[in-house]
C-alpha cells in the first residue's frame, strides 16, 4: 500500500512547490534530486531513479538517484534498454514484483548484485501532452510489502504532477538560457519586437478594414437594388404627375364652356374646394422633390461607405485626401452630429500616393475621439494644407483636453482613459502605425479644458522602395 503521506494535500502541494522554488529551478540537478527524494519517501520506497530524454530524443539520461551507486547518475540508457528504457519506449507504466533479471523485455546493461536487487518496483513514464519526457522508478527490497496494482494506478496521478514539475524546471532553464543569449542582441530584439508589433497592428487593421469592406459590399448589394427601382419609379411617377397636371390644366381651361350646365359646374367647384386642388398640386411637387432627395442621400451614404473602405483597393494609389475626409465624416456623422458643429477649412491639396482605406481609418479614429472628448456641445475643425512635398491634415476639437501625464502615452497600444468596455486603446496606436507606414508623422498638442489638436503630415509621393510595407 502507498504511504499515507501521498494521499495528503500538503504532501502534493510540497511536491508542486519544489518545482516553483526559485533556488531549485535555477539548479536543475538539485531540483530533480529533491523531487525524486520526495517521491521515494512519500511512497515508502528504499530507492529510486529519475531519467530524462535528452534533447535529440535518442537517449535517456539518469539525472537523479536515491539509494543507487554514484556512477549510475549521469549514465545513458539506450532506447528500450532496461526497465526505464522500456517504459519510455512503450509509454506504459509497469508494476514488477520478484526477480525480473530473466524477463526478455528488459536488456539490463549489467547484472545486478543479488543483495541489492529490488523485489518490488513501480515505474511510470513522464509525459507532457502525450510526449514522453522521461521515466521515474521506485523500488522496495525483500522485507517490505510489495506494491500492488492499486498503488501503480494511484501513483500515476501523482507522477503526472512530477512531469509538470520537471518540465517547468526544464522550461525555466531554457528560458533563462534564451534570455541570457538574447540579452546580447538587444538591438535585434527591439527590431524584432517592432516588426511583430507592426505585423500585429497591421493584422488588426486589415481584419477591421476587411470587415468594413464586407459590410460595404453587403450594404451595396442589399440597398442598391431597391434604391434603384424606387429611384426609377419616382422618376416615372414624376412624369406621370406632370402629365396629369397638364390634363388637369386643360380641364380647368374648359370650365368656362360648362356655363350651359350650371349643376355640373357647381359640382366641379365644390369638389375642387373640398380636395383643395391648388394645395395638392403644390404639395405633390414638394413630396416628389423630398422623396428624390432622400433616395439621393441613401445612395450617397452607400457610396461614402464604399469610398471609406475602398473595397478591392488595397494597393497604393493616388487619391484626393479631402474626398476621404468627407466620406469618413459621413460614416461617423451619427457619432458627431449631437456633440459638435463641424467646420471645414480645406486648403488646396494635390493628390497623395497612399492606401486610402487605411488613411480613412486614421481620420475615423481622430474624428470619433474628438467627438468623445466633447462633453456637452462643441466644435470640431477639419483643416488641410500643402507644404512643399508634403500635405497636412488637422483635426481639432474644443473638448476637455488631455492631461500632460497622458500626452506621451496616447499612442501606446492598449492605453486608454475611457471606462472599461468603452475603448480598446488601439485606435491611436493603429493610427500611428499607419502614418509611419506612409512615411509620415502625427503630432498632438492639448490643453486641459481647452481642447486637442492632431496634425498628420504625409508625403505627396511615397519613396520608390515600399518593400515590406
Amino acid at each position: 500500500m502507498l504511504s499515507d503521506k501521498v494521499t495528503t494535500l500538503s504532501w502534493i502541494y510540497q511536491l508542486y512547490r519544489l518545482g516553483q522554488t526559485i533556488d531549485l529551478r535555477d539548479k536543475p540537478q538539485q531540483a530533480q534530486h529533491a523531487v525524486l527524494r520526495h517521491i521515494v519517501e512519500g511512497f515508502g520506497a528504499d530507492c529510486g531513479s529519475l531519467a530524462l530524454v535528452d534533447e535529440d530524443g535518442q537517449h535517456l539520461n539518469i539525472v537523479a538517484g536515491i539509494g543507487v551507486p554514484d556512477h549510475v547518475i549521469g549514465s545513458k540508457i539506450e532506447p528500450g534498454g532496461g526497465i526505464l528504457g522500456w517504459v519510455v519506449k512503450e509509454g506504459q507504466a509497469l508494476l514488477l514484483n520478484g526477480d525480473v533479471s530473466s524477463d526478455p523485455r528488459f536488456k539490463l546493461s549489467e547484472p545486478r548484485n543479488e543483495s541489492v536487487r529490488p523485489r518490488s518496483a513501480m515505474c511510470w513514464p513522464l509525459t507532457i501532452e502525450s510526449r514522453v519526457i522521461g521515466a521515474l522508478s521506485i523500488n522496495r527490497h525483500d522485507d517490505d510489502e510489495p506494491y500492488a496494482d492499486a498503488d501503480l494506478e494511484s501513483g500515476a496521478v501523482v507522477v503526472s504532477l512530477v512531469s509538470v514539475v520537471i518540465e517547468n524546471t526544464r522550461l525555466h532553464i531554457d528560458q533563462q538560457q534564451r534570455i541570457a543569449m538574447l540579452s546580447k542582441m538587444n538591438d535585434e530584439i527591439r527590431r524584432a519586437n517592432k516588426r511583430l508589433e507592426d505585423a500585429q497592428n497591421q493584422l488588426l487593421q486589415s481584419e477591421k478594414m476587411a470587415t468594413i469592406g464586407q459590410l460595404a459590399a453587403g450594404v451595396a448589394h442589399e440597398i442598391n437594388n431597391p434604391v434603384g427601382y424606387i429611384n426609377s419609379n419616382l422618376g416615372s411617377l414624376q412624369k406621370y404627375i406632370k402629365d396629369m397636371f397638364t390634363m388637369l390644366d386643360a380641364y380647368e381651361q374648359a370650365e368656362p364652356l360648362l356655363t350651359a350646365s350650371p349643376e355640373t359646374m357647381r359640382n366641379i367647384r365644390v369638389l375642387k374646394d373640398k380636395l383643395d386642388i391648388g394645395y395638392l398640386k403644390e404639395d405633390v411637387v414638394a413630396l416628389m422633390s423630398e422623396s428624390q432627395e432622400g433616395i439621393a442621400r441613401v445612395k450617397k451614404i452607400v457610396q461614402d461607405l464604399k469610398d471609406f473602405s475602398h473595397v478591392d483597393e488595397a494597393e497604393w494609389q493616388w487619391t484626393d485626401i479631402r474626398k476621404g475626409l468627407d466620406s469618413t465624416l459621413n460614416i461617423v456623422w451619427n457619432e458627431i452630429k449631437y456633440k459638435a458643429e463641424v467646420v471645414k477649412e480645406y486648403g488646396d491639396l494635390p493628390e497623395v500616393e497612399c492606401l486610402p482605406s487605411q488613411l480613412n481609418q486614421v481620420f475615423m479614429n481622430l474624428l470619433v475621439n474628438a467627438a468623445h472628448a466633447i462633453e456637452d456641445k462643441g466644435i470640431i475643425f477639419i483643416r488641410s494644407g500643402h507644404e512643399n512635398d508634403r500635405v497636412w491634415i488637422e483635426i481639432a476639437d474644443s473638448g476637455k483636453g488631455i492631461p500632460p501625464e497622458n500626452l506621451n502615452r496616447i499612442f501606446d497600444p492598449f492605453f486608454t482613459t475611457k471606462p472599461v468596455g468603452k475603448g480598446t486603446g488601439l485606435g491611436l496606436s493603429l493610427s500611428y502605425s499607419i502614418i509611419q507606414k506612409h512615411h509620415g508623422r502625427i503630432n498632438v498638442s492639448s490643453e486641459v479644458g481647452v481642447g486637442t489638436i492632431f496634425r498628420v503630415y504625409l508625403p505627396v509621393k511615397q519613396p520608390e522602395k515600399k518593400a515590406g510595407q
